[in-house]
Parts: structure tokens; C-alpha cells; sequence
């Protein structure tokens, strides 16, 4: 629990730096459709609105197994992106995997093309693993909606003596329509934890306890609660049901774009 604790605050401070002073200047957003624009009063660039959405997840498997899994930034096929469609502008971090801030991929899905690009990148063998890139103004046709971010992070923990893995994905965007752009993301963002237990197999994280036991059983995702430290338990729960009506048994950007396109007209 102290290592959540630790690993939410850092998190947390990253968050209040970016919010306060925007992208690291020293960090070369690639091309000019990389770069993100310049903020208005109310934070984000004329006919933007900022909002900020987080998911917490837990998966029954080691951080050994999370990351064999999420451990490449090219790599998105737990993301919905197929294999060797994501390039980058670090050649030699294909061979190595071993990603730096600067370090941006580049890949094209269900209209909207991506480049994202790092700003925080950590991942000791033992964890956690941080992620924090930005998201390049992108238009997300089925959705009718544009956005960008300047902090879309990740960060999976070991939890439960090493039996279990915790994820926290927290974004902080600008969208043309916030509360649109808040339900996608937290739909693509669910669904992406979603199938990394998929890919590793499908069982459901109930408690550590259970864990101990060896009671895990076939499906797709849980609750955290009553287990996670107290600091934590203000964030979103994710429950089957809500599982169950974001992911709707598709994963990955392709799934997330098409539940939204008639919210979207709805809106």
C-alpha cells in the first residue's frame, strides 16, 4: 500500500508541474503537427475545454507479466493498434526498448492520427512502470471531436506481495466538448487495462486475499476496493457493470470510437 501511496504522489507532483508550467522546454515535440498550442484563459486553446479523467484497474498477474505485455512503447496491440503499425522517432530505441523523454510514436486508427510523445519514462524491473506522454490535436471523426493533452499518464504498481499489478491512467486534456471527451477516454483507458488481463489470460482480481489462495476467476475486470490505500479511494471505481458498458466486449481505440459516435450525436 505504501508503494501506491508513493507512486500516486509522484504522479500527483508530475501532474502539479505540467499544470503550472506545461511541457518540459527541453523536450522536442517531432514535427509541427506535434506541438501542442498555446493556451487560452481558460487553459486550453480557443473552442477547447480542459477536463481530466482517471481509471484505476487491477489485473491478478505479476509486474513481470503486466510488463512483458505494456512494455514497449511501439507496441500497441493491447491498445487496439495491429503489430508493426506504430512507428517512432527513435530508431534505436526499437532495438534497445529502452524509451526516453523526446521519444514520440506515430500511428493512424479509425481516422484520428496520433503522435505521442514522452515526457516521464520509468520502468525499473521490479517497478512501478510510469508512462507520461502528450497527445498531439487529433479529430476523432465517429465522435465528431477534437483534443490534445499535455499529461496522459500511466502507472502499474506490484501489489499484493508481487501476485497482482495495479494500474493508474490519469489524463489532463483540452477536448471541444469536455464531458464527450472525459467518457471516451475513460472508455479507451478501460478498455485498455482490460485487455492487458485479457491478453494474460482473463482472470479477475477480487481481493489479496483470494489471491493467496489461488481463487482467481475467468472474466474481465474488478474493483479495487478494499484494498487500495485510502488516498486512492476518491477516484473513479471501475465495477463489472461499468466495464461491461464501456467496453462492450470490443478494446482498444476501434471499440471506444464506435460506443461514442452515438453519444456523440446525442450530444
Amino acid at each position: 500500500m505504501k508503494t501506491v501511496m508513493r507512486n500516486s504522489a509522484l504522479l500527483l507532483a508530475v501532474s502539479a508541474v505540467s499544470a503550472q508550467t506545461g511541457v518540459n522546454p527541453d523536450i522536442t515535440i517531432p514535427a509541427t503537427d506535434g506541438s501542442l498550442p498555446a493556451p487560452g484563459s481558460n487553459g486550453c486553446a480557443e473552442g477547447y475545454f480542459p477536463s481530466t479523467d482517471t481509471v484505476i484497474f487491477t489485473v491478478p498477474y505479476t509486474y513481470k507479466e503486466v510488463l512483458s505485455i505494456i512494455g514497449n512503447y511501439t507496441n500497441l496491440t493491447w491498445s487496439g493498434s495491429p503489430d508493426n503499425s506504430v512507428t517512432t522517432n527513435n530508431s534505436a530505441a526499437l532495438k534497445s526498448n529502452d524509451w526516453t523523454p523526446g521519444s514520440a510514436r506515430f500511428y493512424d486508427i479509425d481516422g484520428a492520427h496520433v503522435i505521442e510523445t514522452i515526457t516521464t519514462y520509468e520502468k525499473p524491473a521490479d517497478g512501478p512502470y510510469i508512462e507520461i506522454h502528450t497527445l498531439a490535436p487529433l479529430t476523432i471523426p465517429a465522435a465528431n471531436l477534437s483534443a490534445y493533452s499535455d499529461y496522459d499518464a500511466q502507472n502499474w504498481t506490484s501489489i499484493c506481495g508481487g501476485k497482482a499489478t495495479y494500474a493508474n491512467f490519469t489524463i489532463h486534456f483540452c477536448a471541444t466538448n469536455a464531458t464527450l471527451g472525459a467518457g471516451l477516454l475513460h472508455s479507451i483507458h478501460l478498455a485498455d487495462a482490460v485487455t492487458v488481463g485479457k491478453f494474460l489470460g482473463g482472470n479477475n482480481f477480487t481481493t489479496c486475499e483470494a489471491l493467496e489462495s489461488n481463487s482467481t476467476t475467468p472474466s474481465g475486470s474488478s474493483t479495487t476496493s478494499g484494498m487500495l490505500p485510502s488516498s486512492t479511494s476518491s477516484m473513479t471505481p471501475i465495477t463489472n457493470a461499468a466495464v461491461g458498458q464501456s467496453v462492450g466486449g470490443i478494446f482498444g481505440f476501434v471499440g471506444a470510437f464506435a460506443g461514442f459516435a452515438a453519444l456523440a450525436a446525442a450530444l
